[in-house]
């Protein structure tokens, strides 16, 4: 262990290298990150710095500790871990700074449970407080696998429990008032004020004196086991002693002390004493009562909760006056009463406990500010304690019910009566009367065999499904059958009479012989233009289609007729044998009509499907429609110009326009050339110049090279011609 005082320019260096070995470890496993893609061991490393002051001990993360105060042994703890298990043989760096900004060291190393531990002394120095009370800082560093994980401690240092004021008081109506004079065989009234830095309740013994001039003890009083509230709350304590009069009049003294427990129990200071002086008069001697009750703890049996719970608060009440007081306490939430209860002659400095119950069952969710408070006392010296302010106690809705229930609702069939061999779609009605969202089977059935058992998955709470079952009769016997549905009970399902619904009665028959009918039907005719010269080839697009319930075999016959007054007269187009047309089956034929050797005129189209054997219907067999206007065509057909003759026509025609085409580019460039040779052949030719290979400066007297019109050692410039 190392413990020095450091000046400030070598502490500023220390923290500078600390910094800086840090960031260095920090760039180190970034890199190492960003190479590798994942993380190291080191990277679930962690550490945990506490010292021994429980149940505020720190443990945490950057958490603070209960206070320390002076002479008292600090111990720190430093539990390091590497994925939740603890590291034995690892140094940790305890660096502790103390409020005058001077710091000190310590090195520890951890054991198999993976704590390392040190401790040291809070120095007494009496009169220089300043430099160790206040807030002490304590930052303890671990490297693991290259990377350095710290954590921050602190902790405050002072007098846990500090006599703040001590002057003597009496009370002018409601009014408390400082007095400096008192009568002889009267009483003096003291008011006390005190706080504790401590995080959780302490417990104190006051003693009080009083000398006079004469230094000689007149009276004491002992207030033990007094309880101080943490966290640095003023504390306002009266008290009451009597002047003897045997007492010697002039300046007296109080001195008022702050022990550990009482005398008889070893108690020790927690602090310097303090004192004031009064004047003992002899005359007026006075009577003094002081009236204070205080709230001094709240505490609730849980700060979350369901609605409907009941939350126990206990209120700790206390007499902190000189005579017994009987006063009630309520307590609310909110701004709005939970209970009201009475506290009967409660004697000085002592307590009561009492407890409230809330009823939580009327109110919604959200959160709500427990207050406890007593009314003013007539007289009261205190008024700043009678009000207590818990916290917020947050209320959850009651979670419903927990409910497992399915149910079948309805059974619906199409129809109640069907031939062996059909379909039946069995249509089921499926609900979730519970809260759950519930995955189960639903299964149909003809009497009690199982038509089909379907799954369904993931239904909500308060929603209904249909499903469809399909029968198929093929293998059933001519009957009368139930037809029912059975939803399968899910887990903690109470009610199951709702699982199973009782449907229709379906009858079930033979198929009666099926009607022998044939019959085949011409559709449509139509012709793909209606204008044509004689000699064009017209379309014809007839539909027929098997009407019966055999497959047919038949002949389909198209004709043109050009006076339909005239019966006999029509042309025949064409025939088509029809082979197996399969019953309900359509079939789309063309024809084509050459109109070569056609009279001029309107020609009436027909298609005509023979009878077949055992057609009854034969109306439908033949189908009259469309007309057709054949003409004579305003040039023969001899001239008509063939299409290969009129593609080599348009090939010829490309061809002699690309030969023009690069007849003329040549006949550009040819005149660009000859262009270019004669500008040639008309510029004049330059003389050459003879240039001597080296000349001799006038100035400087060196040589240079002939191409050179200058001197390039003195810049004398001497001409072309200069020899």
């Amino acid at each position: 262990m190392v413990s020095c005082r450091l000046r400030p320019f070598v502490r500023m260096f220390l923290l500078f290298c600390l910094v800086a070995i840090i960031c260095q470890q920090t760039f180190l496993h970034g890199l190492i990150l960003g190479v590798e893609g994942e993380t190291t061991l080191a990277s679930n490393g962690s550490i945990d710095l506490y010292t021994q002051k429980e149940p505020y001990s720190g443990k945490g993360p950057d958490m603070p500790s209960d206070a320390f105060g002076p002479g008292e042994v600090v111990v720190l703890y430093a539990l390091v871990t590497v994925d939740g298990v603890p590291k034995q043989d690892l140094t940790v760096v305890f660096c502790v700074q103390v409020p005058d900004n001077t710091s000190f060291s310590m090195v520890g190393k951890t054991n198999v449970s993976g704590i390392a531990r040190v401790n040291f002394t809070i120095p007494e120095k009496y009169g220089v407080e300043s430099e160790i009370f206040g807030e002490w800082v304590v930052l303890a560093n671990v490297l693991i696998g290259g990377k350095v994980f710290y954590d921050r401690l602190t902790f405050e240092v002072g007098w846990i429990i500090k006599l703040v004021s001590l002057r003597t008081v009496w009370m002018v109506g409601e009014n408390l008032t400082y007095r400096r004079y008192f009568g002889i065989g009267g009483d003096v009234g003291l008011e006390i004020t005190l706080r504790s830095i401590a995080m959780s309740i302490k417990k104190a013994t006051f003693s009080i004196v009083v000398q006079d001039e004469l230094n000689v003890p007149i009276n004491h009083l002992e207030i033990p086991n007094f309880e101080v509230q943490p966290n640095g709350k003023l504390i306002y304590l009266y008290g009451v002693l009597n002047i003897p009069k045997w007492a010697h009049v002039g300046n007296a003294t109080v001195f008022v002390s702050a022990l550990t427990a009482p005398v008889n129990q070893s108690g020790v200071p927690y602090c310097p004493a303090i004192s004031t002086n009064f004047f003992i008069t002899i005359y007026e001697p006075l009577t003094i009562t002081f009236h204070d009750v205080a709230i001094v703890r709240v505490t609730p049996s849980a700060y979350v909760v369901e609605a409907g719970q009941m939350v126990d608060i206990t209120v700790a009440v206390r007499n902190e006056g000189t005579t017994n007081e009987t006063f009630d306490v309520s307590a609310y939430y909110n701004s709005q009463p939970i209970e009201t209860l009475q506290v009967v002659s409660l004697t000085p400095y002592s307590q009561a406990v009492l407890n409230f119950t809330w009823d939580t069952s009327i109110l919604s969710e959200g959160n709500y500010t427990i207050t406890v408070s007593t009314p003013y006392l007539a007289g009261e010296a205190d008024r700043t304690d009678n009000v207590f302010i818990d916290g917020i106690i947050e209320i959850k809705p009651k979670p419903p019910t927990i409910i497992h229930d399915i149910a079948i609702i309805n059974v619906h069939i199409p129809r109640i009566s069907l031939y062996i061999g059909e379909l039946l779609h069995v249509n089921v009605t499926v609900t979730n009367e519970g809260t759950e969202t519930e995955t189960f089977n639903v299964s149909a059935y003809y009497n009690s065999l199982s038509i089909e058992t379907v799954q369904v998955r993931d239904l909500a709470p308060n929603t209904q499904i249909s499903l469809v079952f399909v029968w198929n009769t093929s293998y059933v016997h001519e009957g009368f059958y139930q037809i029912s549905s059975f939803a399968h009970p899910v887990p903690g399902e109470i009610d199951v009479a709702d699982n199973k619904f009782i449907g229709d009665v379906v009858e079930v028959r033979a198929k009666p012989k099926p009607l022998m009918i044939h019959d085949v039907a011409v559709l449509n005719v139509s012709p793909s233009k209606t204008l044509v010269y004689v000699g064009e080839v017209v379309n014809i697009y007839v539909v027929i289609k098997n009407q019966g319930n055999y497959t047919e075999t038949f002949n389909l016959a198209i004709y043109a007729d050009l006076n339909t007054a005239v019966i006999g007269d029509e042309i025949t187009v064409g025939t088509w044998i029809v082979r197996n047309l399969e019953p309900n089956d359509e079939k789309s034929l063309v024809f084509h009509w050459n109109t070569r050797n056609m009279a001029e005129g309107n020609y009436t189209l027909s298609a005509e499907a023979s009878v077949v054997s055992g057609e009854l219907n034969i109306e439908n067999n033949r189908f009259v429609d469309g007309v057709v206007w054949v003409k004579l065509g305003v040039l023969p057909i001899a001239w008509e110009i063939p299409r290969w003759l009129l593609a080599l026509l348009f090939l010829l025609a490309l061809f002699i326009g690309a030969c023009l085409a690069a007849a003329i580019v040549f006949a550009l460039l040819w005149r660009r050339c000859r262009k270019k040779k004669d500008q040639v052949d008309k510029q004049p030719t330059r003389p050459e110049v003879e240039f001597k290979k080296s000349k001799t400066c006038s100035v400087c007297g060196k040589e240079f090279p002939g191409v050179y019109t200058f001197c390039p050692y003195c810049f004398t410039f001497h001409g072309k011609d200069y020899e």
